[in-house]
């Protein structure tokens, strides 16, 4: 699998980080919901907060959302595993807490859904 594509022409390639059993219950709560990713408002402002949160703390960026591509559009999977990879990153900057609140406020609609 090639690595997504961000912004215009830079690729981000993240170290391979295996989410904590803590992330992984957050993911797998609204997995089971049907709960796929954010639609780009949402997940446009929860990487503004993380981004917030990193500069405030003098911390590494999180892994930025996957924007179109030039030669292609990223596929679901990408996308659940970008998600995955700023849930890891949160979680090692003890930033779960703020994520958790965030997918709470968010309304059903601003997630899109796993095909079933």
């Amino acid at each position: 699998m090639s690595s997504p594509i961000t912004g215009n022409t830079a690729r981000t390639i993240m170290p391979p980080r295996k989410p904590s059993s803590r992330a992984n219950q957050l993911l797998d709560h609204h997995r089971l919901r049907g709960h796929s990713y954010p639609t780009q408002r949402y997940w446009d402002r929860l990487y503004q907060m993380l981004e917030e949160e990193a500069e405030k703390r003098g911390k590494t960026p999180p892994p930025p959302p996957l924007l179109y591509a030039l030669d292609h559009e990223p596929s679901d999977d990408d996308k659940v595993e970008r998600l995955r990879e700023q849930v890891t990153w949160a979680d090692r900057n003890n930033l779960l807490h703020r994520i958790q609140m965030f997918f709470d406020a968010m309304p059903s609609s601003g997630w899109n859904r796993f095909h079933r």
